[in-house]
């Protein structure tokens, strides 16, 4: 599907994790401790749909019907998260276990 012609509404600003990450959606930046990284509309979704899903570890297909409403295989959404993982840096924001993703705070430097 092509996201590009498809323009989002003003979402607000979105915190979790005590303050520590802060995603602003209509920038696509996110504050990670402070540290700004610049995300994809995608990265954006996943990060978005993270944060309102709230703590635990959610169900991929949880995940993915937030972010694009269906997607037949939840496998698919490996790749997604990887590069966001990637993004926020480390030590990892995304906590990944057999059951799905979400989002962890890591222990302060």
């Amino acid at each position: 599907m092509d996201w590009e012609g498809i323009v989002e509404e003003p979402q607000g600003s979105l915190t979790a994790l005590d303050g520590r990450l802060l995603l602003d959606p209509d920038t696509r930046i996110a504050t990670v401790d402070g540290r700004e990284v610049h995300l994809t509309r995608q990265d954006t979704r996943v990060l978005r749909a993270l944060i309102e899903l709230g703590e635990g570890v959610h169900d991929p297909l949880d995940i993915i019907e937030r972010v694009w409403g269906c997607w037949p295989d939840p496998r698919e959404l490996r790749v997604p998260m990887a590069v966001l993982t990637f993004k926020l840096g480390e030590p990892s924001w995304i906590e990944r276990t057999e059951d799905g993703y979400g989002l962890r705070a890591p222990e302060r430097p």
